[in-house]
């Protein structure tokens, strides 16, 4: 006797009003972020500054970075169907990965710029005025509320491109700290400070891309989402379950899905077994949030 039985946590109506508070909240923060490129090309173009200009290329990026994660986020809210069956929850993490992608190419430009400065192009005296600095630091603080902001946001509605775009714009926040102190050290006559500041925002930028990657890869990969063991122990002590096995479980907190294998007295009829498996999928789908939980039912030996 072996039964499949699936219990839906989330209605598909919360799935699309989480999908939309999501893309409001990338709506905002893409806003901040081309008032912010703004700023900053018009500072390079007065300054000639290196680290401005990579920090205007940083803000560029998140600034593209939303656009995709807004793309990837409409895709997200797409129920299952015939090609996908689970879903497309999975697009708003490969999106994650794509802010990866942009991150590494912005590496690439900051780090290649700034050798060149160091190594081959003659480092000439920065002249920066204080208002540049003013504006600079007003963009630093911008960027922090908004960190903080879709950080928060990102957490409240367990979303990773969230979160993957909020660590982007604290590496964008600590590299305008560095710029600013560079510029600082550069027009009190030390112009190498440009280039080297240049090349810890890369480094910044480097560390912010890893988080992201480690924490999207294991769910693209279908990594175990629940030790089988506390699943076990949830299942064991529903009535009428002498014993479970077989667990297997992916996904993240509200798109979870669990499969487990119990085992019931062999003497039970079919309809009373499909009462104590109704009741196991529920207890898995409030213990752990689950989207939706699969038992399978055998008689015991």
């Amino acid at each position: 006797m072996k039964r499949g039985a699936a219990s839906l946590v989330r209605a598909p109506e919360a799935q699309v009003g989480r999908a939309s508070r999501v893309r409001h909240v990338l709506w905002i923060v893409l806003g901040l972020n081309l008032a912010a490129v703004i700023v900053k090309l018009v500072l390079w173009w007065w300054t000639g500054a290196l680290s401005i200009a990579a920090e205007a290329g940083h803000s560029g990026l998140d600034a593209m970075n939303n656009l995709i994660a807004l793309l990837f986020a409409r895709v997200a809210t797409r129920g299952p169907d015939d090609r996908h069956p689970y879903g497309h929850h999975k697009f708003e993490t490969l999106g994650a990965l794509v802010v990866v992608a942009f991150l590494s190419v912005t590496v690439f430009e900051i780090a290649k710029g700034s050798v060149a400065r160091l190594f081959r192009d003659p480092v000439a005296a920065l002249e920066v005025p204080v208002i540049a600095f003013v504006l600079l630091g007003s963009t630093m603080l911008f960027g922090a509320w908004v960190a903080w902001y879709e950080t928060r946001e990102g957490q409240r509605l367990d979303s990773d491109l969230l979160l993957a775009d909020a660590a982007h714009t604290r590496a964008d926040v600590l590299g305008t700290l560095a710029v600013i102190v560079g510029l600082a050290i550069a027009t009190a006559g030390y112009p190498m400070a440009d280039p080297i500041v240049a090349l810890i925002l890369a480094g910044f930028i480097t560390h912010s891309g890893w988080a992201i990657v480690k924490r999207s890869v294991p769910l693209l990969v279908d990594e175990r989402a629940i030790e089988p063991r506390v699943v076990r122990e949830v299942a064991e002590h529903t009535p009428g379950v002498q014993r479970s096995y077989s667990v297997r479980s992916r996904g993240r907190p509200g798109e979870m899905f669990v499969e487990l294998t119990i085992s019931v007295d062999s003497s039970l009829d079919v309809e009373r077994s499909h009462e104590i498996a109704d009741l196991v999928e529920r207890a898995v789908s409030e213990r752990f949030g689950a989207r939706e939980v699969v038992v399978h039912v055998e008689p015991a030996e």
